[in-house]
This record gives C-alpha cells, structure tokens and sequence, in this order.
C-alpha cells in the first residue's frame, strides 16, 4: 500500500506541476518562426501579430526568419522543438501540404503541428502586361489554345501557390502554359512588366502600384471573395470557375503535443490581436484579409486544403523530387 501511496502522489505532482506550468505560460519569450525572408507578407502578418501577441501574453514574441528548402528548413525546426509553446510556425500550404509531398522531408505537415489559429488570407490575382492585347480572361484562354505551351506564367517558386493557381487554370481551361520559376515576387514583377513572361497569379500587395498606373490588367482574383485593393475586379467563380480558390492562406502553430490549455492562451491572445483595429488597418492596407479561425477550425481547413491540394499534384502528375 505504501508503494501505491508513494506513486499516486508522484502523480499529483506532476500533474499539479502540469497545471502550473499551463498557468504560469509563458514566463518566457515566444519564437514566431516565419518560413520566409524578411519583407514578405508572411513576415508582415507575423511581426504585426506577434506585437500584439507580446503586449496580451506579457512576454516578447520574436519572430525569426528562417527561409530556404521550400519552407522546410523552418518547418522542421519547429515540429522537432520543445512541445512546449514557446517555439511557433507561420506557414500555409506550401509547408503543410505541398513542400512535404513534392519533397523528401524530415517533417510530416499535419502530424508534426498543432494547430492554433488561422489569421490571414493573401489573394492571388491573375494579371497579364497591359500591353499584352490580353483585355479578358477570355483572350487569354484563346491565345493559348492557338499556340500551346507559347504562353508562360511566372511563379514564386516550384510548389508555391501562384504554380498551382496556373496549373489549376490549366485543368479547368483546356490549356498547356509554360512555367518560369522565379526565387520571389519581386523578379517575377520585373518581368511581368518588362514583357518576358506573359501571365502570373500573385499576391495583390507587390502588383497593386502597377495595376493602378495601368501596366499590369488584372483579370480575375483567385478567392472566395474580391479584393478589397482592387474591388472591381471579379473573381475566377465569378468569371465562371466554380471552386477556383487558390489564396495563399497563413496560420499559425506549435508542434505536436503542446498541452491544450497552452494552445487555448495561444489562440485567444492572437484573436484579441486581430480584433484591434489598428492591427486590421495595417495588414488590410497591404492587401491582407483577416480570415480567423480557432484551433479547431483551422484544424478542419487544414485537413481539406491538404485534400484538395493532394488531389490537384496527382491529376496534374506533379512529381516529388
């Protein structure tokens, strides 16, 4: 009796200890892993969030920027942390979803991760030079049916969303376009402008000034909603193209196994941060929408975009490397 004694309040102490420590979190300052360079969209949500994250937890939340491997190099850092929730990741589809089925990872995207909450949404916008002769969507798709594979798109990147949105644009348009990689935003936009590449789906916030001095036309938003930024331009559902939503979505989570009650203090501190107006002001002016959803939820969204996507690489016979 004494033996069972003696390990019955092992066990209360620990768990007591368990508690505490829930209670007491954080005592320390939290890292914001950000899967990209500094400048980004991703570093602007995390850095915005992360100020106000500080201010409620009462500690410090640093982000750290560490890009490379397609999102791997940080994703992996942070699912093989400390559980503890003191070690955080900004990521979307491409750390989740697409960078571990196209690549051979140390990471498995939806079993290594807890999920605390979803907090923006970047449109993708499709956009030609405006010297192209390209008015509509439906030039586009004409001049690429005449000469397959002559039309090209830029992207950010293999696996990154602007790749999928043209490869999804393909299958539901009949056409064969051409990809040209490029390592960011920035270079693509270079040759947007400069007439090298013909077409691209990227973030509104780095085409934006172009398309409102008239060098770039956009020609649909690749979201379930228009674009605050660029209001009259419609949507590819709008244009025709039923389920055509290729955002580039943001979250943020802990590795598997953080303690709930962890998570749940997470969770609230960045929805009282999204709630404050001045927060929503600077990330809506850099074409951001606030697209919220708590742990659970992101956890649904999660497990459907990993289905639709999953679904997308295997009709288009994307092949890992």
């Amino acid at each position: 009796m004494k033996k069972f004694a003696v390990a019955f309040a092992a066990v209360g102490l620990t768990c007591l200890a368990g508690a505490a420590g829930a209670q007491d979190f954080p005592s320390r300052p939290v890292t914001l892993v950000n899967p990209y360079s500094a400048g980004g969209p991703a570093d602007l949500i995390g850095r915005t969030i992360a100020e106000g994250m500080g201010d409620i937890l009462g500690q410090p939340v640093v982000v750290e920027n560490r890009p490379g491997a397609g999102t791997a190099i940080a994703a992996t850092h942070v699912a093989q942390s400390d559980p503890d929730g003191y070690t955080l990741f900004i990521g979307g589809s491409p750390s989740h979803v697409i960078t571990p089925a196209l690549m051979t990872t140390n990471y498995d995207g939806i079993e290594d991760f807890a999920p605390v909450s979803m907090v923006a949404n970047v449109p993708n916008v499709l956009v030609v030079n405006a010297s192209s002769g390209m008015e509509t969507i439906d030039d586009l798709i004409a001049k690429a049916k005449e000469a397959p594979e002559a039309i090209s798109f830029a992207s950010v990147g293999v696996g990154s969303l602007p790749q999928f949105a043209a490869v999804l644009f393909q299958q539901v348009t009949g056409t064969e376009l051409t990809h040209i990689p490029y390592g960011g935003a920035a270079p693509a936009v270079v040759d947007l402008l400069a007439g090298n590449v013909d077409m691209a789906f990227l973030n509104v916030a780095p085409l934006l000034q172009y398309i409102q001095e008239g060098q770039l036309r956009p020609l649909g938003v690749a979201a379930s909603e228009r674009s605050d930024q660029i209001p009259d331009v419609p949507t590819m559902e709008e244009l025709g193209y039923e389920g055509f939503q290729m955002s580039t979505w943001y979250g943020i989570s802990a590795p598997a196994g953080t303690p709930p009650d962890v998570i749940a203090k997470l969770d609230e501190a960045i929805a009282k941060t999204l709630q404050e107006e001045d927060v929503r002001e600077r990330l809506t002016n850099q074409g951001v929408q606030i697209f919220y959803k708590p742990s659970s939820e992101f956890t649904d969204y999660l497990a459907a975009d990993a289905k639709r996507m999953l679904e997308l690489i295997d009709t288009a016979d994307m092949r890992a490397d």
